[in-house]
């Protein structure tokens, strides 16, 4: 709890003191209490209908400084209320409740102007002293020391809420200057990220020429070299065909390498639902989240393009889980229509603003939903969100099958 938190807390707990010590002394004095307490729970009751007024001003509004206060319209209507209610108790019920005047002070000198606060302050003082004079059959000294010695200590606490809530204030807009400076280095990081990943998939595609050349066009050569060897001496035909299919051979092993290099870790040994089981099972393990798989439909073998897909949609959704929701529990539901490959990924987290999230530039924190919208739409898929503040997220890939191509690597 903050400073300026801590003494709006002490200042409640102060007026409730004061007014139930006032009430008591009143009563045991010998006013009626069916006129006391009655009166001292009706301004009771209008400080606590009305104390957030008194709190400072939201982020974003003016700061308070001693020309203005830090009062709105509504709060000083409040505060007359109360000035008023407390006039009525000190001159109509009882004396003792001029207890009251202290805390009645620090909220005046808070909340209004500099012109209007000492004023009033002086006004609420001389009424204290006046009555307090008039109650006691022998003046002293006291009867006017203590109470202007009190109104000075409470302007001066006043003063000091004041500026502890103009520090905080300015505490506040450097943390949110801070965290916009935070905001440009990550943009910045996140350029950074994305021109490595262009470097990267340059060098991948570059390697990928180099296995190419070295393997597969190479042994086609071979092929080339032998059927026209066969076709020169057809004497040595036999013995070429078994050299070209030697030679073809090798080559179909070779493309198989350079597909699998493609193909995710996951997809080697087991098809999309043993690869989204392995994830959740992960997940579940690192996270103590509670996981399921659901498969609507018979399993069946898909174009790998599309598995891959999925994968990392999955891949993508699930890390946006962990990071970012908050959830106790998360579900993938895959299911295998005769068109349409469907993967549901569904948690109970905190949930977000979609339009806020999805127009947020490239690089911030809308970058994994359009690189899921990117990877589906060039297999002709999309992606739906459904996930409002505090109602979890649920993300829909499907991916249609027709014009796939055949499934599986070769």
């Amino acid at each position: 709890m903050s400073t300026v938190a801590r003494m709006h807390v002490g200042l409640h707990v102060l007026w409730g003191l004061l007014l139930v010590l006032a009430t008591v002394r009143a009563v045991w004095l010998g006013a009626s209490p069916w006129l006391v307490v009655p009166a001292a729970l009706a301004e009771g009751a209008w400080y606590a209908a009305g104390h957030r007024l008194a709190r400072p001003r939201s982020a974003g509004q003016r700061l308070p400084n001693e020309r203005h206060g830090t009062g709105t319209s509504s709060a000083r209507w409040w505060l007359a209320g109360l000035v008023v209610g407390w006039v009525l108790l000190v001159s109509l019920v009882s004396v003792e409740f001029s207890w009251l005047v202290y805390p009645l002070i620090l909220i005046a000198v808070a909340m209004l102007p500099t012109l209007a606060a000492h004023p009033l302050a002086a006004a609420m003082t001389l009424l204290v002293v006046v009555l307090q004079l008039g109650s006691r059959q022998q003046a002293t000294a006291g009867l006017v020391i203590g109470p202007v010695v009190g109104a000075l200590v409470a302007i001066g606490t006043a003063a000091t809420y004041q500026r502890l809530v103009r520090e905080s204030e300015e505490r506040r807009r450097l943390v949110e200057q801070l965290l916009a400076t935070q905001e440009d280095l990550v943009a910045v990081h996140d350029e950074l990220a994305a021109t490595q990943r262009e470097a990267g998939v340059v060098a991948e595609r570059a390697r990928l020429a180099r296995d190419i050349h070295d393997t597969l066009a190479q042994g086609f050569s071979s092929v080339v070299l032998l059927a026209r060897a066969g076709q020169a001496d057809p004497t040595s035909a036999a013995r070429m065909l078994d050299q070209i299919e030697t030679t073809a051979a090798d080559n179909l092993d070779e493309a198989r390498r350079v597909v699998q290099a493609l193909t995710p870790a996951p997809l080697e040994t087991a098809p999309l639902p043993g690869a989204l089981g392995r994830l959740l099972d992960r997940l579940g393990a690192q996270t103590g989240m509670s996981t399921s798989l659901d498969v609507d439909g018979e399993a069946r073998q898909v174009p790998t393009t599309v598995e891959v897909a999925l994968l990392r949609v999955a891949q993508s959704a699930l890390a946006n889980v962990r990071q970012h929701s908050g959830a106790q529990r998360v579900g993938l539901t895959l299911t295998y229509d005769d068109d349409a490959v469907t993967l549901d990924v569904l948690d109970d987290g905190r949930g977000f603003d979609r339009a806020r999230v999805e127009a947020t530039p490239v690089g911030l924190t809308g970058f994994g939903l359009r690189a899921m919208r990117e990877r589906l739409a060039v297999l002709g898929g999309r992606l739906e969100v459904e996930t409002a503040p505090g109602e979890g997220t649920a993300v829909v890939a499907t991916i249609p099958l027709t014009g796939q191509g055949a499934g599986g690597a070769a």
